[in-house]
């Protein structure tokens, strides 16, 4: 059987929706199955746009404006300091064969996972630090660009 998994915007589309779920888990109950139905707020991954206003003109004008201790760095190399600052990152705890104790995996969150509002405020966080703390001054050129 296929999961039913969609996004719904009204209230006879959401009820068409739970009407299908409810038949669906209705027959694997019947089999002797258990279902699992879940309704959650519905947020859209970051844009393509976000992602070229990230690095055409946050990145971008950080790099070539801003130094740490007299070094200028590259766009990447700012991303990833910006990742450590205000993303941080995930744990996750995973058995192994053979060991009692979980294993601990400690990753780097990514901006690709990010929604467009989780997105929107890192790119507040880091225009803030830009300004405020490296004295970067954003060309209104490029910020009238990404606007349109």
């Amino acid at each position: 059987m296929n999961p039913i998994n969609r996004v719904v915007a009204t209230k006879p589309d959401a009820f068409a929706v739970a009407t299908a779920a409810y038949n669906l888990a209705k027959q694997l109950i019947a089999d002797g199955k258990a279902a699992r139905i879940t309704a959650e707020l519905y947020e859209e991954d970051r844009t393509l746009r976000q992602n070229r206003y990230y690095w055409g003109c946050i990145l971008k004008e950080i790099s070539e404006q801003a130094s740490i201790e007299g070094q200028r760095w590259a766009a990447e190399a700012w991303h990833e300091l910006m990742r450590r600052t205000y993303l941080g990152y995930e744990i996750e705890k995973v058995t192994i064969a053979g060991r009692r104790k979980k294993h601990v995996i400690r990753r780097l969150k990514s901006t690709t996972k990010l929604k467009v509002r989780a997105f929107a405020r890192y790119l507040d966080e880091i225009t803030a630090f830009a300004v405020t703390d490296l004295g970067v001054r954003f060309s209104v050129d490029n910020w009238e660009q990404w606007e349109r």
